[in-house]
């Protein structure tokens, strides 16, 4: 049976498969920066790709640790909106390295990351007065 937050995320790609990712500058302070993903479930885990160059990917070479967002909007417009927020850790995966179920085609200077959740919160925009859902990850 499919859960909640896979859910969420499995329509997410139709309706546009962008996260948004912070990661840790050297100095401590936060950055932000918009990438596409594909999740997988049980263990659970963002992929991205990001250009060797980019802030996002010197930033992730000095501390591993990211928290971030996927928001999803109804198809129609007027459904309401529905959103994870994140926390783990990402490292840069070896040359060859598959997404299981899902083909990579990397550019030139781009690499695959693998972000390993540790947490998500799953927030419901049409009950703003409920708290927040905390789910543990799955290993």
């Amino acid at each position: 049976m499919i859960s909640e937050l896979e859910r969420r995320l499995s329509g997410a790609p139709v309706r546009g498969a962008l996260m948004h990712l912070a990661t840790l500058r050297t100095d401590g302070s936060p950055a932000l920066c918009n990438v596409r993903y594909h999740a997988t479930f049980s263990p659970d885990r963002l992929y991205f790709i990001a250009h060797h160059d980019r802030p996002h990917a010197h930033d992730l070479r000095s501390d591993i640790r990211v928290a971030g967002c996927i928001v999803s909007l109804g198809g129609d417009g007027h459904a309401p909106a529905e959103g994870v927020t994140f926390t783990g850790t990402a490292r840069e995966l070896p040359e060859n390295t598959e997404i299981p179920d899902h083909p990579v085609r990397l550019s030139p200077g781009e690499r695959l990351y693998r972000l390993d959740v540790t947490e998500w919160t799953l927030y419901d925009g049409d009950r703003p007065d409920q708290v927040p859902r905390v789910i543990p990850a799955r290993p």
